[in-house]
């Protein structure tokens, strides 16, 4: 789906035009708290302004009775609350249907033990869960994030964020929302939630409405929180025109994105979080009329101008492969594969990246190192190289799928222990997923679905026949990752 632009913004703003002088006022107040005492300085929203608790902890501010919820931005160093024993963080206070010209809510935090300048980000995009028999390979993708902490990790605190489309199909399975948070919740990491097209209603007209059911479990769809030194923002980048969508961040949202940022000290790190990626392939080769208006946010230029004083990290999933931006010095968008690999229906997704999720390490308030993990794999494993025969597009050569690589990684090959040079990167089919695709597509439950092209392919030609290959990659870390098969048929 492509759309003009000018036609977009002309029918955005049609959509989300209304008249606030039939909205009654509403003087919301309150206090937050540590143990009994107020905390000054604490950020407190209604999603369209902001206001900071003076020293006594105490706020207040007018709004309007179709505010849903009043929520904070929690500070660092204090624990993530949550409410009842739920797995959902609850930063927030739902707003009653009949509200009352003043209407108080109080918030309570805890102070943490844990040490944060040493910790993990842990970043998982589109589980979307079609159906209760898919819930037992997320657990298993919980296992092995648990398992990863205890063992590489063990002792260090975790914070992570899921990047929508938590369920596949809102109209028919709604209840999976549950199942599917708690599941992703067994790996002991707290986890934050994005919304996705697939967790929105298609049946609504306005994406205010859209998002009733999202809302009712996991609050606001954009807010902010502290962690570690890093400034975290999850966004809202889903809008609802009839029965489509495109990717845009409402006019309400960046107004309140630039009050929440302008809290935020220049040249620190911030990480924001959302579903459609901001950039495409397609972007940064310039060929702009090629970009989809569903795959990318359309008015990305108002957020790249807001994230310029820092250092920025976009975190973003929907098209169902691994792939990386350096937009700048100071900006890079990490667009993520899906836990639910290829829609539950096979160990990869699409572009040959395995089933699996992203690892953040973050050291004294910045993200120093960042790696894809494969289920039940090492961290090491960060690409399949192939011996000839088995790629379509180069059967003569060797291919290697490096699965989370950006146009700075450096890939070269030696054969029998000699370095032959740098491998050339193309743009073809993974060989796992497309053998795959192959054998099993006729028993597909989604039809239609099957391998895509990806750009994260390199190869490189042997010059000796049944001779030994090894495939080095540095990426932007410098890290070396190395892989080495026998090149026989």
């Amino acid at each position: 789906m492509r759309i003009n632009r000018i036609f977009l913004g002309c029918i955005v703003c049609a959509l989300l035009s209304f008249d606030v002088s039939a909205l009654k006022t509403v003087d919301f107040y309150g206090k937050v708290t540590v143990s009994g005492k107020g905390l000054e300085g604490v950020p407190v929203t209604d999603g369209r302004q902001i206001v900071i608790t003076d020293k006594k902890g105490n706020y207040k501010f007018t709004s309007f009775d179709d505010t849903k919820f009043v929520y904070i931005t929690l500070p660092d160093g204090y624990a993530i609350p949550y409410d009842n024993g739920s797995n959902v963080p609850t930063l927030f206070k739902r707003v009653p249907e009949t509200v009352n010209a003043k209407h108080r809510f109080d918030f309570e935090l805890t102070p943490s033990n844990d040490d944060r300048t040493d910790y993990v980000l842990v970043i998982g995009a589109d589980p979307q869960v079609y159906f209760q028999d898919e819930i037992p390979e997320l657990k298993d993708e919980a296992k092995d994030m648990r398992e990863l902490m205890q063992s590489r990790y063990a002792g260090k605190p975790s914070v992570g964020i899921c990047v929508g489309d938590v369920i596949g199909d809102i109209l028919t399975e709604p209840s999976l929302f549950k199942p599917v948070t708690d599941a992703i919740n067994e790996s002991g990491v707290p986890f934050f939630f994005a919304v996705g097209n697939h967790d929105v209603s298609w049946s609504k007209d306005y994406s205010s409405q859209s998002k009733c059911v999202f809302e009712s479990i996991y609050g606001p769809t954009y807010y902010s929180f502290n962690f570690g030194g890093i400034h975290y923002v999850v966004l809202d980048d889903v809008l609802m025109m009839g029965s489509r969508y495109v990717g845009y961040l409402t006019e309400r949202q960046l107004k309140w994105l630039e009050q929440d940022l302008s809290h935020v000290q220049h040249g620190s790190e911030v990480v924001v979080a959302f579903h459609i990626p901001a950039f495409s392939p397609e972007a940064l080769r310039k060929e702009w009329g090629k970009e989809s208006s569903h795959k990318i946010i359309n008015n990305r230029s108002a957020l790249v101008a807001m994230l310029k004083p820092f250092n920025a990290h976009i975190m973003s999933g929907h098209e169902h492969y691994n792939e990386n931006y350096v937009l700048s010095d100071n900006l890079y968008e990490h667009v993520h594969a899906p836990m639910s690999n290829l829609f539950w229906m096979a160990p990869w997704s699409w572009d040959g990246s395995p089933t699996g999720y992203s690892v953040y390490e973050v050291k004294n308030g910045r993200i120093a190192n960042w790696y894809y993990k494969s289920v039940g794999h090492s961290p090491e494993y960060q690409m399949e190289v192939y011996p000839a025969g088995r790629n379509r597009q180069h059967p003569e050569a060797v291919v290697a799928n490096i699965f989370n690589r950006d146009r700075t990684w450096k890939v070269v090959w030696y054969e029998n222990g000699e370095l032959r040079g740098e491998m050339i990167p193309f743009k073809g089919h993974d060989p796992n997923i497309w053998d795959y695709v192959v054998a099993h597509e006729k028993n597909f439950k989604h039809p239609g679905i099957g391998a895509d092209l990806t750009e994260h392919l390199y190869y490189a030609v042997p010059q000796v026949k049944g001779s030994t290959v090894r495939v080095e990659a540095t990426d932007f870390n410098g890290n070396i990752y190395v892989q080495e098969i026998s090149n026989s048929n």
